[in-house]
């Protein structure tokens, strides 16, 4: 069977009208009117300088910035502890909240639209990389497909189970015969949020040691074993979820990043997709927001942000110059708006 992979970032919840990014929760929840916080204040303090009407809306940046501000707390580590932490612990809640406006129940045409964009993407892409893509996501036999998360919410999935239907997720006619998609795992690679703001495993931290600025911090196995995200993973929660996550990429036929900044903290997620990529005929779809229409003659703007994602992925995987020319030519940029067309199907509560 042909395997189709899904990599799920936070402009999966935004497309859905959620204000769930790193922004939004700065200026709604961490320093919205009113709110007083010790730790936020002497964060900032430390800091010198920080204007959270400037930040991005990327939860990358604040991962970034995780472990940049380490160096500033090398006098008083639990301190920089606790400080995350509150981080954390607020970011669930303003998740939760934001969570709470989606639908009990999704309209049918939301979930016909999601069912159609998770397992006939191909057919919404452009000509050639519509045959190319044929053979790896549409063979003439049945298909997987799996998702990971990388989201706190259960917006995505609840789409999925409700798109579930005689146990399949799809079924469609290619020539004579009946191809079905299946669906198979669906792994929360950062943990969950219930509507009370709780988390079940929740991951927030960087990739490796070396995002972490303080060498004081960064050679602290406990420090490490906290906010390194494979680590708290593997070594604190005791979990799988690594293994699972490569598991699932080091398998697939085909794999589609969809809402995911491709930022630094999660290279230990890009580094395996990279691997993939480079030693077999597996291909990336990295659907993106900022990728123009190139149908509307914004040629120059297609082609600069094409490279644009191309280059950020070459380096968050940290592909060597020997693979480049392979993985380039197995990574198709998509316009983003061609899938997950909620727009006019949903409307969430204030």
């Amino acid at each position: 069977m042909s395997k189709v992979l899904w990599i799920i970032g936070n402009g999966f919840d935004k497309n859905l009208g959620l204000k769930t990014g790193y922004r939004s929760f700065l200026l709604n929840k961490y320093f919205a009117p009113g709110e007083t916080n010790e730790y936020r204040d002497e964060l900032v303090r430390r800091l010198d300088t920080f204007d959270p009407k400037s930040q991005s809306d990327l939860w990358s940046d604040l991962e970034r910035l995780l472990g940049e501000v380490s160096q500033y707390y090398e006098d008083d580590v639990d301190l920089f502890h606790e400080t995350f932490e509150d981080i954390q612990r607020q970011l669930l809640e303003y998740v939760a909240q934001e969570a709470g406006r989606l639908p009990n129940e999704f309209p049918p045409a939301a979930i016909d639209e999601f069912r159609e964009s998770l397992c006939l993407f191909s057919r919404r892409l452009e000509a050639l990389d519509q045959i190319e893509a044929i053979p790896e996501v549409i063979p003439s036999e049945n298909a997987w497909v799996s998702a990971i998360s990388l989201n706190y919410t259960n917006s995505f999935d609840s789409l999925w189970n409700s798109a579930i239907h005689d146990e399949k997720l799809d079924s469609v006619a290619n020539g004579a015969a009946v191809i079905s998609f299946y669906p198979d795992h669906l792994l929360h690679l950062h943990g969950v949020v219930d509507s009370s703001g709780n988390g079940d495993s929740p991951i927030f931290g960087v990739s490796d040691q070396s995002q972490i600025s303080s060498s004081l911090c960064s050679e602290d196995p406990d420090f490490i074993e906290l906010w390194v995200k494979s680590e708290r993973n593997a070594s604190l929660l005791r979990n799988t979820k690594g293994q699972m996550m490569a598991s699932l990429v080091s398998s697939a036929n085909a794999i589609c990043i969809y809402g995911c900044s491709l930022g630094l903290s999660d290279a230990y997620i890009w580094k395996i997709v990279g691997r993939r990529i480079t030693t077999s005929a597996t291909r990336l779809y990295i659907f993106d927001h900022e990728l123009p229409d190139r149908r509307t003659g914004s040629f120059r703007r297609f082609q600069t942000r094409r490279k644009d994602l191309i280059d950020s992925f070459l380096k968050a995987a940290e592909i060597k110059e020997p693979d480049k020319e392979t993985a380039i030519k197995h990574i198709v940029p998509v316009e983003s708006s061609k899938i997950f067309k909620f727009d006019s199907l949903l409307k969430l509560g204030v």
